[in-house]
């Protein structure tokens, strides 16, 4: 498929920016480069709980068990093919290094010793879950001893997955039918995990993998339009993010997310913090309302009090200019808002107290049936923005 050249241009702009490279909007060599490095496939995940998978060669015991560690702490359920179109698809070859490509191929290197009960060698069934769990969407933990730390600590004859790769698995596909007792999340998180009808929001976001992310205090949750998720701390999510934030913004156009608390601001490529972050906000008022992807223009929008700030990722942003009342942005949209996001539909939610907005992108003025309220025995506060909140708009997406 032919595209003019300026999208090609602005592709290539959007690629060197969240590379790290000098951005030109040309094929260079640097660019290049970067594009024939393998991938790991971190933002590769699947709707389905029920995947299938090919191993192509080789032993298939350890592989089994390699993926019977994800199905005992999750609902999915993984079936072995023989033929045919698989989700996941294993195999070895010579010369080559393991690693994962984002089509859902895990590669193993044909010459490495794996081993099986022993120390010596390489564990076929410990590296295969690693792995399968890049393949599910998680990416590397803080803790060197979980599965999914950055090294291969050896064979271990009691290995077991580490609360944090429960945790992260959990997160983004939610807990098993029954739980077992003792891998049990809510034993493994310290003080109280709050109550996604009960607590107060901080902030909301369409993030990665495409799933909505609700922060609030030390603690986030995926949510949906039939409901939630346990809540986990955010620190097994995106680990050195501080909880009690002010907001958090994920842009499609470079996806990149953006945390915002007080005077700072991390942002994060999937679940990994960039380098030289956090740091100081510029430009940006400190302690903002709430933030929101824009797809029309493709810019970030900042909340606070009346006004509103737009930020240009790629291009030149005229600061001087703001801020500007939020409603020359959007009709009808209220002041302060403590939350907002771009849904899946297209539409823009603003979220004050009980009550919440749905903004028209096309006609940027609010639509004439909101704002809607929570009913009052949903959170028992009238103040507050909560996941019952959210959830009441299931019917209206």
């Amino acid at each position: 498929q032919n595209h003019p050249p300026e999208e090609i241009a602005e592709a290539l702009r959007i690629f060197q920016k969240v590379t790290n490279l000098q951005i030109s909007g040309k094929l260079d060599s640097a660019t290049l480069a970067m594009m024939n490095k393998p991938r790991c496939g971190l933002q590769d995940s699947f709707n389905n709980r029920s995947l299938k998978y090919r191993v192509l060669g080789k032993t298939r015991l350890a592989i089994q068990s390699a993926f019977k560690y994800w199905s005992d702490v999750s609902p999915l359920k993984f079936k072995e093919l023989q033929q045919g179109r698989a989700d996941i698809k294993i195999s070895f070859h010579r010369k080559d290094k393991t690693f994962l490509i984002s089509s859902g191929i895990v590669h193993f290197d044909n010459d490495e010793v794996w081993t099986e009960g022993k120390s010596s060698g390489s564990n076929l069934r410990i590296v295969a879950a690693h792995e399968i769990g890049h393949a599910l969407g998680l990416g590397h933990s803080q803790y060197y001893s979980a599965l999914m730390g950055p090294v291969y600590n050896g064979y271990r004859s009691d290995f077991k997955l580490h609360p944090d790769d429960i945790q992260g698995i959990q997160a983004l596909y939610g807990k098993p039918e029954k739980t077992p007792p003792s891998r049990n999340p809510s034993q493994l998180l310290p003080g109280v995990i709050p109550d996604p009808c009960k607590a107060s929001v901080d902030a909301i976001m369409l993030g990665p993998l495409r799933k909505t992310y609700v922060f609030s205090g030390q603690y986030v949750w995926t949510l949906s339009s039939s409901g939630y998720n346990t809540p986990i701390l955010i620190s097994a999510l995106w680990k050195e993010l501080p909880g009690s934030l002010n907001a958090a913004v994920h842009s499609q156009r470079t996806s990149k997310s953006y945390f915002l608390k007080e005077d700072k601001v991390w942002r994060y490529t999937g679940f990994k913090l960039d380098q030289g972050f956090p740091k100081r906000l510029a430009n940006i008022p400190a302690d903002i309302d709430s933030a929101l992807y824009f797809n029309k223009n493709k810019q970030l929008v900042f909340f606070k009090g009346s006004g509103y700030w737009q930020w240009d990722e790629i291009g030149t942003t005229d600061f001087s200019s703001y801020p500007k009342p939020i409603g020359k942005l959007f009709h009808g949209a209220p002041s302060n808002p403590n939350a907002a996001f771009t849904w899946t539909n297209g539409h823009i939610y603003l979220f004050k107290g009980t009550q919440y907005w749905r903004v028209n992108q096309n006609h940027q003025a609010v639509e004439k049936a909101y704002p809607l309220n929570t009913p009052p025995e949903a959170t028992g506060d009238s103040t507050q923005t909560s996941s019952c909140t959210m959830i009441q708009y299931k019917n209206c997406v």
